[in-house]
């Protein structure tokens, strides 16, 4: 049974879902805390977030999911995904999602709006309110992944599938290093488990979402979509950030975007769908399956990842040679992730060579910054399977190796001292085609 049989209107809807969330920090005091965000632009209401985890495991040694729902008070469906994540996380079959994760939920980050039953918000830019809410958050709790929930309507969908649409959207990204194919294989995982359960979501970039709202409401495909295509990306201020009131505003309807461009927090938007899908008929499930999808990947090891955990430490660079975060767990990852992220456009030079040697691959890094002493992994995906020895600047170094269905990656732990070029050697067994492969 869903938690809400109805749908939560105006100030008593609101006061609805706030009694349900006191409720449920009482009844699950070993595992959840309510803290407060803010209060509304009318100073009438508090912007509760509750967190949800195994308190005894420490917060570095657990990733930081959060999640993020009633932005836009007209988008209906978002009101009872919420609870229904929160009643999901408290049952047997969260344990392992909180013992390696501290997830945070906001049931309702715009309860003005929600009473007024208005979208009150904005969609060009993260309002000053917003800014003060998730800075205040993201500073408790720097997000490994951020997940922001809105909901389709009958009209608040394409020109052309009016009211009847369910979207999973890469939110306010780049194709830096691996991250658009990465978030391709995140969303069509979410999409596999979505269909699983009998609900058929579908992937759009950021890119279409202007068609929704511009497009030709006949359902014809204009010659200026591919305009508003380019306006859309131009127009998104790769420089807004949390703390930054000051800011032009740009293109941000999804609030985790910022987040995406300070720490390279994985990124998505969920669109739900209040007028297809009813209360009775699953509303609530529709949101949480994907929710539930997304959480369980951040307990798996992605195949090109070292550690378990969301793919968001690749930086710089593909699968075959890339510069990544450091750390032996998450907590120390998420700080060598924000530094090397912001040192990206400072690594000039990135290559591998293999010889004539057919036991020598040798590699350059280099780095024009000035942000020493600078650590992080050199990864490198290797056809061999033995890696007999690695020396930088012919001193050898420890490594560490760890495999996929077909290959072995190699991880060298690398620190510069001071900018300019590396040069590393790999000796290795020379490749043989594995049958398994």
């Amino acid at each position: 049974m869903p938690v809400f049989d109805h749908m939560p209107m105006r100030e008593q809807g609101l006061r609805e879902v706030y009694s349900w969330v006191d409720s449920y920090v009482k009844n699950n005091q070993k595992i959840a805390e309510k803290i407060s965000l803010g209060r509304s632009e009318d100073n009438k209401w508090d912007i509760p977030a509750v967190i949800v985890t195994n308190k005894s495991i420490p917060g570095d040694e657990k990733q930081n999911a959060i999640i993020t729902l009633v932005r836009h008070g007209s988008e209906r469906g978002t009101r009872v995904v919420g609870p229904e994540i929160l009643s999901y996380l408290a049952s047997d079959d969260a344990r392992k999602i909180r013992d390696k994760q501290t997830v945070i939920i906001v049931p309702v980050a715009n309860p003005e709006g929600f009473v007024l039953d208005e979208f009150f918000s904005s969609m060009h830019g993260i309002t000053e309110l917003e800014k003060k809410v998730w800075g205040n958050l993201c500073s408790l709790y720097i997000p490994d992944m951020m997940l922001d929930y809105h909901s389709l309507g009958k009209s608040e969908a394409t020109k052309y599938d009016r009211g009847d649409m369910e979207v999973i959207l890469p939110a306010n990204t780049t194709r830096w290093g691996m991250d658009e194919q990465i978030y391709q294989q995140v969303a069509n995982k979410m999409v596999e488990d979505a269909a699983g359960k009998g609900w058929p979501y579908e992937i759009h970039t950021l890119e279409d979402l202007s068609f929704y709202y511009f497009g030709d409401p006949t359902g014809k495909l204009p010659q200026k979509y591919l305009q508003e295509k380019v306006f859309l990306l131009h127009i998104q201020n790769l420089s807004e950030h949390y703390d930054s009131p000051d800011e032009m505003p740009a293109y941000t309807n999804y609030t985790n975007g910022p987040a995406y461009y300070k720490w390279h927090t994985l990124v998505f938007g969920i669109e739900t769908n209040h007028w297809a899908i009813k209360i009775e008929d699953g509303l609530a499930e529709s949101g949480l399956i994907t929710c539930q999808s997304l959480l369980n990947m951040g307990n798996t090891r992605f195949p090109w990842e070292k550690d378990t955990g969301y793919p968001i430490n690749l930086i710089i660079g593909d699968f075959r040679i890339s510069i990544r975060a450091s750390g032996k767990n998450p907590g120390e990852r998420r700080v060598s992730r924000e530094k090397i992220w912001s040192e990206r456009a400072n690594f000039d030079i990135l290559k591998r060579e293999m010889g004539d040697d057919p036991e020598t691959t040798i590699v350059e890094v280099g780095y024009i910054g000035e942000n020493v002493p600078l650590e992080f992994d050199l990864c490198l995906r290797m056809r061999q399977n033995l890696i007999k020895k690695v020396t930088i600047e012919e001193r050898e170094v420890e490594f560490d190796t760890f495999r996929d269905d077909c290959s072995t990656f190699l991880s060298i732990p690398v620190t510069l001292t001071k900018p300019g070029l590396l040069k590393l050697n790999i000796r290795h067994e020379p490749f043989k085609r594995q049958a398994k492969c």
